[in-house]
């Protein structure tokens, strides 16, 4: 098949495979709109490499209800050696897979071309096996090709993620536009049809284009062009083109058979169709959008039927199939029984694989079946559901769960069952950063659980009440509590309960300054990857980031944060990837790795369903940079973030915001505190004894004429600063890493050292906090102080050319590469180079990231 206006698509997939061949391996993102011609491009690079000895390893991701985990390392198993091929389908720690195969790649004596498609559909596994690869391909002779649809993964889409956590030096993006006007006439011309209204009907979209020109004139639509291609066939083709029109991605030829059994003449009439495709003992449609287009034309009754039929045919088969596909063909059969029977093991496999996303889904198909079960099995399904949406920070869904199976243990009259629900309630109200609810659930389910014979869910509801306690900062009652909770879980010989009160009790203990606490915590982690309670262990790296940030301990952080995102990788426990994300943000803020920080803080933001415990300290981080910048969106920010917060009613989450406050009224030049929500939470912190959060709230109202903070430590570089030791202060920022705060100390010092603080906030660019120090020392009668920078490196601080600050313009305004060639009247090509010297210029690695700093920089309108 000739390729159209692909030859620098084609060629950047050449410099791919020969960097890889050097032992250079890279990442490469292929991606545009469903029918750009992704597949296509891919087969040319296989078929152009035939003869090379290249290993190629090619599965696809498919549109099932919930993808089967890893489905498509499943479809390359064969190609492995047989260490991976033997941890397929066993359960066991991913981790193992993952490492084995890499190995495989690593002794591999050829170059590999790993492909995976559509992974705008794959299940968390395979996008954290991904992650795994990325970060490790560098040394490889190998190629990670991924194809993605980039018109169908919005900001909160899973793939976000995984782009983030791409290395940049080892990512090629290969984004594939559309067809021009002259490419189309071309070959309707060569098709010898009409040129009229293809283009215009087509978009430019090469397989929409291919199926106008296969139709008899120009239908209105290209699913019209695909219909009327099926209906010209005969009932037995069309009903094979049925058959595998509901089956996503592609059929068994035995399957067909077994189901239809179609005679060689309409094999031959349907593949002569051009709908379908035969290779490797399968059936295809040529593309997803044709089989899309049959499927939804095709009646309730026939597709309930075929479901059917092709369930019988797998039920009756000598080879288990993928749980997940069983699902897949019970629902869509309306077999309530069959789905009540599969949904539960194939989400039990999802979880064997950490796909704890799909189990949740998978539950959910269960439960839309399940008013046929018992009401006590019921309750257990919505309980299984509402833990693994918890898991995967879906808090209104597993919240909805709890509270139905809830009304159901009451009606059962199963009193601990009913507690055990009220103490997980408690908890999914905190993460929902409803705290009033939480505290109210966990009393009630104290109240009734203390009532019965002692059991481990007694002492669960005595853990969360002493993880509530620890969670608001009252060091007493959650070492009592806490206390109270592993004296119980060893009466009953409960390991997990033990664990998780440890947990609590250490991370009390170390937050309010008691170093025996980290031996606590640290036990409690021990444990917990011991018996693998991945939750437990999620926890405890979350409680011991979180104490080694607000205790500045950086280095000990940073190290916490690396070892959990392996953990993380590696298993689908989105809710504490995302809280320790948020951690490591601040980190970045505060040792002054801003652009890292907003943009880790961005993603957090804009991300589907994060819990508000998530979202709070990203906002105000991102909501500092931004002050400090004097970039808009601050003030916006700061105020949901408030609102947020104060549903919590927890110093933890009040702080941060408390801060920002303080320092937005610092920036506008205002000499007193008229903000009684910072002072509020400043009285808190100081019933509770808080030192990190008394210092750095006591420093700001300081700044804002309140006079010096009651509380002060030797060793606290804020106090210090108060107390006038404004040298100390900037030595000790100084070996925390912490660059604006050292500037914040030296200013408080002589000229000289003011002028130091300026040029460091001048390097970092907090352009509002240069604006109110240059006018302070303007006051003060300092000469040589400018207003600012010279209009000509405002006017392009990145170093663009003329011509680059005009492409710069067209991608704010959302134009493709084509409309931009277009525009300057330049090839696709060329606006490509352009493309990549303004990413170079403004170290960014997406147009996206480009649009955002050019904004920030001034540079979005036309020169």
């Amino acid at each position: 098949m000739e390729l159209i206006e692909r030859d620098y698509p084609l060629q950047r997939l050449h410099e791919a495979v020969g960097r890889a061949e050097r032992g250079s391996g890279l990442i490469v993102l292929v991606s545009g709109e469903a029918g750009i011609g992704k597949t296509s491009l891919v087969r040319r690079l296989v078929r152009d490499r035939t003869g090379e000895g290249d290993r190629v390893l090619w599965g696809s991701c498919e549109a099932l209800f919930s993808p089967r985990p890893l489905g498509p390392i499943y479809d390359m198993a064969g190609a492995f050696d047989g260490d991976v091929q033997g941890m397929l389908g066993v359960d066991g720690p991913r981790a193992r897979l993952f490492s084995a195969i890499l190995t495989d790649l690593q002794h591999s004596p050829r170059t590999t071309l790993l492909i995976l498609e559509d992974l705008h559909w794959a299940d968390t596994a395979t996008l954290d096996l991904v992650k795994y690869l990325a970060r490790r391909v560098h040394p490889l002779r190998a190629v990670l090709l991924l194809t993605y649809r980039d018109d169908e993964i919005g900001d909160r889409h899973p793939l976000q993620t995984v782009f983030g956590d791409l290395p940049a030096d080892a990512a090629m993006r290969i984004p594939l536009q559309r067809l021009s006007e002259d490419a189309v006439a071309d070959m309707a011309r060569r098709s010898g049809c009409v040129v009229d209204g293809i283009f215009a009907t087509t978009g430019g979209n090469p397989f929409f284009v291919t199926e106008i020109l296969h139709a008899d004139g120009v239908p209105a639509t290209v699913r019209d062009a695909v219909l009327a291609r099926a209906a010209r066939q005969s009932p037995p083709v069309r009903a094979l083109l049925d058959l595998v029109a509901i089956v996503p991605a592609r059929v068994e030829i035995a399957m067909v058979d077994a189901v239809l059994a179609p005679s060689v003449d309409d094999i031959s009439s349907a593949l002569a169709s051009g709908l379908l495709t035969a290779a490797d003992g399968w059936y295809a449609y040529r593309h997803e959008l044709a089989r899309m287009a049959v499927e939804k034309a095709l009646a309730a009754p026939v597709i309930t039927a075929l479901h059917a039929r092709v369930l019988a045919c797998l039920e009756s088969g000598d080879e288990p199939a993928p749980m997940a596909r069983m699902v897949h063909h019970a629902a869509g059969a309306g077999d309530a029984a069959a789905v009540l029977r599969y949904a539960p093991l194939a989400a039990a496999e999802a979880i064997s694989h950490g796909s704890h996303c799909e189990a949740a889904k998978l539950y959910g198909v269960a439960l839309a079946y399940a008013s046929r079960l018992p009401l006590r099995e019921q309750a257990e399904l919505l309980g299984r559901r509402s833990y693994q949406c918890y898991l995967t920070d879906q808090a209104d869904e597993a919240m909805s769960a709890s509270l139905r199976a809830l009304d159901i243990w009451r009606e059962l009259g199963e009193r601990t069952h009913e507690g055990n629900t009220l103490r997980w309630l408690s908890r999914l109200h905190w993460f929902a950063g409803c705290n009033r609810d939480a505290e109210a659930y966990a009393d009630q389910a104290v109240a009734l659980l203390e009532q019965l014979p002692e059991e481990s869910e007694f002492a669960w509801a005595l853990s969360n009440r002493s993880q509530l306690y620890m969670l608001a900062g009252r060091t007493p009652e959650a070492v009592a509590w806490g206390t109270r909770a592993m004296e119980l879980a060893k009466r009953v010989d409960d390991t997990e309960v033990l664990c998780h009160a440890m947990n609590n009790v250490g991370t009390a203990m170390l937050s309010s300054g008691d170093p025996e606490g980290r031996h606590w915590l640290e036990k409690s982690l021990s444990i917990a990857l011991d018996r693998g309670y991945g939750e437990h262990v999620a926890r405890a790296y979350a409680n011991l980031t979180s104490t080694e940030v607000t205790t500045r301990n950086y280095v000990v952080a940073a190290r916490t944060i690396h070892e959990a995102g392996i953990y993380f990788a590696e298993r689908d426990l989105d809710s504490w990837a995302n809280y320790v994300l948020a951690w490591k943000a601040r980190v970045d803020f505060e040792q002054g790795r801003w652009d890292d920080a907003a943009r880790l803080a961005s993603q957090l933001i804009v991300r589907d369903a994060v819990a508000p415990v998530t979202r709070i300290p990203a906002m105000a981080v991102l909501a500092r940079i931004r002050l400090r910048r004097g970039d808009p969106g601050a003030t916006e920010l700061i105020d949901e973030a408030s609102e947020l917060a104060s549903h919590t009613g927890e110093l933890q989450r009040l702080a941060p915001i408390a801060v920002a406050r303080a320092e937005a009224a610092w920036l506008r030049g205002e000499s007193s505190l008229n903000d009684p929500w910072v002072r509020h939470t400043y009285e808190m912190a100081e019933a509770l004894g808080d030192r990190r959060e008394l210092g750095e709230l006591g420093f700001w109202l300081w700044k804002l004429g309140e006079g010096q903070g009651k509380y002060a430590e030797s060793d606290d570089p804020y106090a210090m600063l108060w107390e006038g030791a404004w040298q100390a202060a900037a030595d000790a920022w100084r070996i925390l890493a912490c660059p604006y705060m050292r500037a914040m100390a030296l200013w408080d010092g002589e000229e000289a050292s003011k002028l130091e603080a300026l040029a460091i906030f001048e390097a970092m660019g907090a352009c509002a906090t240069v604006k109110l120090c240059r006018a302070q020392l303007r006051q003060a009668g300092i000469r040589g102080v400018t207003r600012g920078p010279r209009a000509t490196t405002v006017a392009n601080p990145a170093g663009l050319t003329t011509r680059e600050r005009h492409v710069m313009s067209l991608l704010a305004r959302g134009l493709s590469n084509a409309e931009i060639a277009q525009h300057i009247v330049r090839s696709e090509k060329t606006v490509e180079h352009h493309i990549s010297a303004i990413l170079r210029k403004l170290d960014v690695c997406s147009r996206g990231e480009a649009v955002a700093a050019a904004g920030r920089l001034g540079l979005t309108d036309p020169p």
